[in-house]
C-alpha cells in the first residue's frame, strides 16, 4: 500500500506542478509494464538463487573466504549498471557476434520456423535484460546472505550434537533462519531495480516500461513521467506483495520514518531532474533522495545502539548528563553519522552515474574532474553509442573509478559504524 499510494501521490504532484494536462495512457503501456515486470521478476529470482548458493558455499569455505566473497559481491553491486549493459553489448555482439533479439536478432534458415525457434526468440528477448539486471542484484544478495548469516542465531554446535548432517545444518536450518532477512532484502532491492531496468531496457531497445520511461525522461514529458511513476508503484506493490507471501517474518518498522523510506526515491529523483533545468540543485536533490531512502534503516540501527549504551550505569556511578553525553553518546553518535554519510555518498555516486546515463545534460553542472569521469557514461545518442562500442576503454575506466570510490566509501562506513552487543 505504501508503494501504490506513493506512486499515485508522486504522479499527482508531477501533473500538478508540471502544468501539463493529464495524457491518456498509450495503448501499449500495460503490455510494456507486463514485459518489464516479467524481466524484473526473472532478475530477482536469478539473484536470489545465485546469491543463496554462492553465499552458503562461501560459509562452508571458512570465515576468510566468506569475507572475501562478500567483498566481491559488494564490488559487483557497486559497478554502474550503464557500464555493465554496454560492456555486455560490446562483448556479446561486438566481439562474439552473438544475437540479442531486441538489437541484433538471431538469423535462422528459412525452413526453421518451428515453434521451438519462436519460443527461443521470445525467451532470449526477456532473458537478456533479466541477466544483466541480475548482476548488480546478485552482488547485493551474495553480500546479504554472508553478512546476514553472522547476525542469526548460530545453531551449528547444538545441531551437530544432535547428529544432524552438515548439509542439513546449512541448507535447511541455517537457510530457514535467513529467509525473513532475504525476503526483506529482496523487497528493498525492488526499490532501486526499476532505475537499473530503465538504463538496461534503453540500451537494449527492449520494448518494456523502462524503455518508454527513458524516452519520457529525456523529453521531459510530465504526463509520461507521471504515468511512469503510477505504473512503477503498481508493479513494485505487486512484486513486494508476492514476496511477502514467503515464510518468515521480522518485526516491521512503523511510523512516518519507515513510510518515507519505503519508497523508490531514486526513481522519483530522476523524474524531478528531468523536469528541472540543469544546475547544482539537481545533484542536491539526488543526494536528498538517497538520504531519505536509507533513513529508516539507520534510524533503527541507532535505536538499537542507543539502547545498549551504558547510560544508566554511568548515572549510578555519579556521572552528570554532560559527562554522559560527552563520554558515551557524542562519540558513538559521531561515528554513526560518519558511517551514514559515507554510505549515502557512495550510493549518490552510483545514482549520479544513472542520472548521467539517462540525462547527459546534467553533466554540465558537475565540476571538471567529475564531468571527465561521468561523461563516458552518457551514451544517449547513436553517435556516442557507436563511439563507446568502437572504443570501450573510457567507459570501462569510468565505471571502474566510480565502483572503486563507492566500494571504498562503503568499506569505510562498515569500519566506522559502531557495533555494540
Amino acid at each position: 500500500m505504501r508503494l501504490l499510494l506513493g506512486g499515485m501521490i508522486a504522479a499527482g504532484l508531477v501533473l500538478l506542478f508540471g502544468r501539463h494536462a493529464p495524457a491518456a495512457p498509450s495503448a501499449d503501456i500495460w503490455a510494456r509494464c507486463g514485459s518489464s515486470l516479467l524481466a524484473l521478476a526473472l532478475a530477482l529470482l536469478l539473484a536470489l538463487c545465485i546469491g543463496v548458493f554462492v553465499g552458503l558455499r562461501a560459509r562452508q569455505m571458512g570465515p576468510r573466504m566468506e569475507r572475501f566473497i562478500a567483498l566481491l559481491g559488494r564490488a559487483l553491486a557497486c559497478v554502474p549498471v550503464v557500464a555493465l549493459v554496454w560492456g555486455f553489448i560490446g562483448g556479446w555482439i561486438g566481439r562474439l557476434g552473438w544475437p540479442v533479439e531486441s538489437l541484433m536478432p538471431a538469423q535462422f534458415p528459412d525452413g526453421q520456423d518451428s515453434r521451438q525457434v519462436l519460443l527461443a526468440h521470445v525467451l532470449w528477448e526477456f532473458l537478456a535484460p533479466a541477466l544483466i539486471l541480475a548482476l548488480p542484484l546478485c552482488g547485493e544478495m551474495i553480500h546479504a546472505v554472508i553478512m546476514s548469516g553472522s547476525s542469526v542465531l548460530d545453531l551449528d554446535f547444538s545441531l551437530r550434537a544432535r547428529g544432524v548432517p552438515k548439509a542439513s545444518r546449512l541448507w535447511l536450518h541455517h537457510l530457514s533462519q535467513l529467509r525473513p532477512l532475504l525476503r526483506v532484502r529482496l523487497q528493498s532491492l525492488c526499490l532501486i531495480a526499476p532505475v537499473y531496468l530503465i538504463i538496461i531496457e534503453d540500451a537494449l531497445h527492449f520494448m518494456g516500461w523502462g524503455g518508454w520511461m527513458a524516452h519520457s525522461l529525456r523529453t521531459g514529458d510530465a504526463p509520461g513521467i507521471a504515468l511512469g511513476f503510477a505504473s512503477a508503484g503498481a508493479m513494485l506493490a505487486l512484486l513486494c506483495t508476492c514476496l511477502h507471501l514467503l515464510p518468515g517474518r521480522l518485526k516491521s518498522a512503523g511510523g512516518s520514518v519507515a513510510t518515507l523510506a519505503w519508497q523508490p526515491w531514486l526513481l522519483w529523483a530522476l523524474g524531478l531532474l528531468a523536469l528541472l533545468p540543469s544546475s547544482v540543485i539537481a545533484w542536491i536533490i539526488l543526494w536528498m533522495a538517497v538520504l531519505l531512502s536509507g533513513c529508516a534503516g539507520w534510524h533503527q540501527a541507532w535505536n538499537r545502539i542507543e539502547a545498549n549504551l551504558p547510560v544508566d550505569a554511568a548515572r549510578v556511578c555519579g556521572a552528570t548528563d554532560s559527562m554522559i553525553w560527552r563520554n558515551h553518546i557524542a562519540f558513538v553518535l559521531f561515528r554513526m553519522l560518519t558511517a551514514w554519510l559515507c554510505t549515502v555518498l557512495a550510493h549518490t555516486l552510483l545514482g549520479m552515474a544513472a542520472a548521467c546515463a539517462l540525462l547527459p545534460r546534467l553533466i554540465d553542472a558537475l565540476s571538471a574532474p567529475l564531468a571527465k569521469i561521468y561523461r563516458p557514461l552518457a551514451t544517449a545518442s547513436a553517435q556516442s553509442a557507436m563511439q563507446t562500442l568502437a572504443d570501450p576503454t573510457a567507459l570501462i575506466q569510468s565505471g571502474a573509478c566510480i565502483a572503486l570510490a563507492a566500494l571504498c566509501l562503503i568499506q569505510v562506513s562498515r569500519i566506522v559504524q559502531p557495533r555494540l552487543s
